[in-house]
């Protein structure tokens, strides 16, 4: 039995199969989650290690080279890189990505557990980890109030951060600018030598007495008991008063060589909000969890947490909330999607003229949207910046099936047929047709959802919505809408109103005025077609033109100000220069709180400090936030030796340079790769379009080195190692013991007064025990030199690194900032140093790459299905020879409006390859009908081509429709949006107006030379194609029988 004639038959059974559809769709509503990104994994990780006062070339030969030979040997390794900075070494591995993340990690985790033995046994224990895209702070809390600092870390470590990582979803939570209470021994090393005593003696004093020991077990009158020996000191002050030793019976006490100071450890990293000292706490999500979801439950929590803090006079508030954004994205393109829905159905009401008509059409949207929804849940989507985007653009789509049904079925009930026999006839004759272009759409964006790389990651769930969504529609088109229309149209509908006489009147003097224009390009047609390729070569020409970058900057509210000292400087220098500046921003109109954190992090780098900004909402403002970061940079007061730099902030979680342009340099020689940086730098100086010129590289880090007297250390009996031990007690770099009080851990740690550090020679007198227990000074047995090192040094591919970076000027396009520095490395740089690109730079040419790829792949799937359809090799080319056509309106959109071709109106092109042959095939489909009744292809054309004219102008016109809202969007994310819909509209208006009269030619052109073809080879009558017959227009009198609103 005919499917088809069951749907119209069985009106209940096709409602309930839809209303299926509907009810699993809304109850998979509540079941998908809203986030900034989908949630996808990347196979890479990270290993971090740490080796307390290490300068960047020890972390480098005695930590990362080691760990980078063996990591190089893994399957699957695409990218091995390293920083090395003060104290830490961070590898970064990159996997191929056919590579399981999990497996990966526990690969690095084997390896660098075998690899232990050849690194310093000072370091603490390599930290491996999974990079998360999801890892980037979803909120950032503040702990204020009159405490000591101490007591406000303790508070943030004890109460708060315990409390908000009960929370469902929370997964780590740092604590920032916090000083915790330590012990600190500051040794006098003057009385130290009265005394007879080295440092050692001291740590050994406290390691001796301060213990808690379990004894074993003894039997008192039949009872066991266990005997522990305690000797942990109870308080400050017995600490002090511990027995270092006896000489002669007369004890020495700590307090007799050294200051007990209770109190904060070191500064190694500061906060403050709105100029309060504060302690800040950045909670991150647990790895596919709803960031929203788990913002609202952490910000709930506060309220509750507050009273608990209230006594102690100190609160928690927020500083920042990335969750904010995400929400307010996602319903401006919800609005967007609504009322891009709405046009689409008023264009649809303007043409069909008929309410009962346009709300058959119009159930397709909701119920194809809906439906989507369960599919999205079942596989695990959320609703994200990807996900909303593929429902944004198919809103003209899901309605385009609807209404080629409807207009056909109406056109049948014109010739006098019944509303059942229309719905049957009218859907069955097109319902091949419509399939093509249903399977046209899918074609050109599965291979989207497949794409290589880190970007075929992001747009898998892309490509499989906008798949998803568009054969839901076909179902809904071939199921329910012939079902309804059978019902609902009615036979004879009344005259009409003016109105709707008006635009009919005008619909079928387009109709008669179309049908004039295409005979005269068929008797025309190789003029009429080298004027289009003329129009489309003088495009690609300007195309030349167009600006090129990776994902158009967002509004997202928040920017961060980096402020970055001479090396050197202490947090205090720090602080006063980046709250000076804070106060400036903070009285700026437009900013809602700012935040400072100053060094931080296992980087501890103290003179370097960053302003978070947040703005008020987009709607509160005037305003962009480009327009604030311009301001910044060129008013922001310049001090000697500072770097400012404005930067966005990165969405994406796992650290790294933000900067927009990120220009590699990578060689063997040091100090060849040092100067090519400087001269790069001056290149990029010199450039009006980058701003905030850096590099990776810094040289000037004060530091001693302490060279060995081998000979003489060994006539005293002393090694090197001693000497570090030495060192790094008397710097504070060890931890000596534990002193605990209230349940409280707390470190104990040796330091120096400041002065004793205040020059080399007063470092040489530092006393060193020999194991004849006499003291010796450090000068005697090393030579200790004042010298500079690097900052930071960089490694990739086992070389050593300098990255390049800046941020682009206003109007300057990230394509622009690559080729020219692709340009001047090919000229000016060492063959010696090799250069490429990080970041955005880097993913924007695999992007392109890519897309091409899969638009390639997409036209190949194409003319796989059009072949098939239309069972010939040859018509598939009079359809896709429309193609081409439409990037003369995507590229000239771009172009009047001064956006940039990006990743987003990549998608706009792709969008558009779909919907270019949807007309085609309407319009060849109906000829080829034609032909087979026995029309040649001239008369054929001329009487098809005008009665497809109007399903082609009001799908069109409703894609246009849907997308406009989308184009003029101005709220949260909408930059991303705005140049896809822009490329979609301008392709959709040439690609019209021409594949109305190319395809048309083409088709006459290639049949032409079929037939000479098959002449030649004796096959077939000649074909006689009328160079001056008049031709009448088909029957296009008013819809009387559909007319008006029902």
């Amino acid at each position: 039995m005919n499917p088809l004639k069951t749907f119209i038959k069985r009106p209940i059974f096709t409602a309930m199969l839809m209303a299926a559809v509907v009810v699993f769709g809304l109850f998979s509503y509540p079941r998908i989650g809203v986030d900034q990104f989908p949630d996808v994994e990347f196979p890479v990780v990270t290993i971090t290690t740490v080796l307390p006062g290490a300068d960047p070339e020890t972390i480098e030969k005695n930590i990362s080279d080691p760990l980078e030979e063996a990591l190089n040997t893994l399957n699957g390794v695409d990218v091995l890189k390293s920083v090395n900075l003060e104290s830490v070494s961070q590898i970064i591995i990159q996997f191929t990505l056919d590579t399981n993340p999990d497996i990966a990690a526990q690969d690095v985790r084997d390896r660098v557990q075998a690899t232990l033995q050849q690194l310093p046994e000072e370091i603490d224990t390599p930290v491996v980890e999974k990079f998360d895209i999801g890892a980037a702070p979803i909120l950032t809390l503040s702990l204020s109030g009159a405490l000591p600092i101490e007591e406000m870390t303790q508070l943030a470590e004890d109460v708060v951060k315990p409390a908000l990582q009960r929370q469902g979803g929370v997964g780590s939570i740092t604590v920032v600018g916090g000083r915790e209470r330590q012990i600190q021994l500051v040794v006098d090393p003057q009385r130290l030598r009265g005394y007879g005593l080295a440092v050692s003696d001291v740590s050994q004093a406290i390691a001796a007495q301060n213990l808690d020991v379990p004894g074993g077990r003894a039997t008192d009158s039949g009872r066991e008991r266990v005997v522990r020996l305690t000797s942990e000191v109870k308080n400050v002050e017995e600490l002090r008063n511990l027995i270092i030793a006896s000489p002669q019976g007369a004890p020495i006490r700590i307090r007799d060589v050294a200051d007990v100071v209770d109190g904060p450890e070191e500064a190694r990293g500061a906060a403050s909000d709105a100029g309060r000292t504060a302690v800040a706490l950045t909670v991150r999500k647990q790895s596919g969890t709803n960031t929203v979801q788990v913002a609202e439950s952490v910000t709930a929590s506060l309220a509750e947490l507050n009273r608990t803090l209230e006594a102690k006079g100190v609160y928690v508030s927020t500083i920042s909330d990335n969750s904010r954004f995400i929400r307010s994205s996602i319903a401006s393109v919800q609005f967007d999607m609504v009322l891009g829905g709405v046009l689409a159905v008023v264009i649809v009401l303007v043409f069909l003229r008929n309410l009962r008509s346009t709300i058959v059409a119009a159930i397709a949207l909701p119920v194809s949207v809906v439906g989507t929804f369960a599919i999205m849940a079942a596989l695990g989507f959320t609703f994200n910046m990807i996900t909303m985007l593929a429902l944004t653009l198919s809103i003209g789509l899901l309605i385009d099936d609807a209404i080629v049904v409807i207009e056909n079925i109406v056109r049948h009930m014109e010739e006098g047929k019944s509303p059942a026999e229309a719905a049957l006839e009218g859907t069955g004759q097109i319902a091949v047709a419509v399939l093509a272009v249903t399977l046209a759409i899918v074609a050109v964006f599965i291979p989207v959802a497949f794409m290589e790389g880190m970007i075929g990651q992001f747009f898998y769930q892309f490509g499989v919505t906008v798949a998803v969504a568009v054969m839901i529609s076909y179902s809904v088109s071939m199921i329910l809408t012939p079902m309804l229309s059978s019902r609902l149209l009615q036979e004879h509908g009344g005259p009409g109103n003016k109105v709707s006489a008006a635009i009919e009147r005008l619909l079928v003097a387009t109709e008669r005025g179309y049908h004039k224009v295409l005979e005269k390009v068929l008797n025309w047609r190789f003029v009429s077609l080298g004027v289009a390729v003329a129009i489309l070569v003088l495009t690609i020409m300007m195309a030349g033109f167009l600006k090129f970058t990776f994902i158009p900057s967002s509004d997202n509210g928040n920017i961060k100000v980096a402020v970055e000292l001479p090396i050197g400087s202490t947090v205090e220098d720090t602080q006063a220069v980046v709250a000076s500046l804070d106060q400036q921003i903070r009285a700026l109109p437009g900013i809602a709180s700012t935040f400072i954190t100053i060094g931080g992090g296992v980087q501890e780098q103290v003179n370097k400090g960053d302003i978070h900004v947040n703005l008020v909402s987009i709607k509160q403002r005037n305003f962009g936030q480009e327009d604030l970061k311009t301001y910044l940079r060129q008013n922001l007061p310049q001090r000697p030796g500072v770097i400012v730099s404005v930067q966005d902030i990165s969405a994406v979680g796992g650290g790294g340079n933000t900067q927009q342009v990120q220009f590699n340099l990578r060689g063997d020689n040091w100090e060849e790769l040092i100067a090519s940086a400087e001269k790069v730098r001056q290149f990029m100086l010199k450039n009006p379009g980058l701003v905030d010129v850096d590099s990776t590289y810094r040289s000037g880090k004060p530091q001693y080195d302490v060279q060995v007297d081998r000979e003489r250390a060994a006539q005293l009996g002393i090694v090197p190692a001693q000497l570090g031990s030495t060192l790094r007690a008397f710097l504070g770099q060890d931890k000596i013991a534990d002193y605990r009080e209230g349940g409280e851990t707390y470190d104990i740690t040796v330091r120096l007064p400041p002065a004793t550090l205040a020059s080399a020679e007063a470092m040489g007198q530092l006393p060193v025990r020999a194991p004849n227990g006499t003291l010796v000074e450090l000068r005697n047995v090393a030579k200790i030199v004042p010298s500079e090192g690097p900052v930071q040094i960089d490694r990739e591919s086992q070389k050593r690194q300098i990255t390049m970076l800046a941020n682009l000027a206003p109007g300057y396009s990230l394509g622009e900032a690559m080729s020219s520095l692709t340009s001047y490395g090919a000229q000016e740089l060492p063959k010696s140093v090799i250069y490429d690109f990080a970041g955005n730079a880097k993913e924007m040419g695999k992007t392109v790459s890519a897309f091409i790829q899969a638009l390639l792949l997409g036209i190949v799937l194409l003319y796989m299905i059009l072949a098939a359809q239309f069972e010939s090799l040859i018509h598939p080319f009079t359809i896709m020879i429309s193609l081409p056509f439409s990037f003369i309106g995507a590229i000239g959109a771009l172009l009047v409006t001064g956006q940039a071709m990006s990743m987003f109106a990549f998608i706009g092109i792709i969008m558009l390859m779909g919907l270019v042959v949807k007309n085609g095939i309407l319009l060849v489909d109906f000829t080829q009908q034609l032909r087979e009744e026995g029309k040649n292809a001239h008369d054929a054309l001329l009487h098809a081509a005008p009665i497809r004219l109007r399903p082609i102008l009001m799908t069109t016109i409703a894609m246009i429709a849907g997308m406009v809202p989308v184009a003029l969007a101005r709220g949260d994310g909408a930059e991303t949006r705005v140049p896809m819909a822009l490329v979609i509209i301008g392709g959709l208006i040439t690609s019209t107006v021409l594949t109305l009269v190319v395809v048309p030619v083409v088709y006459s052109l290639l049949d032409s030379l079929s037939m000479r073809f098959k002449r030649r080879k004796g096959h077939g009558a000649p074909h006689v194609v009328p160079q001056h017959a008049a031709h009448e227009v088909p029957e296009t009198a008013p819809r009387s029988r559909v007319g008006g609103v029902s």
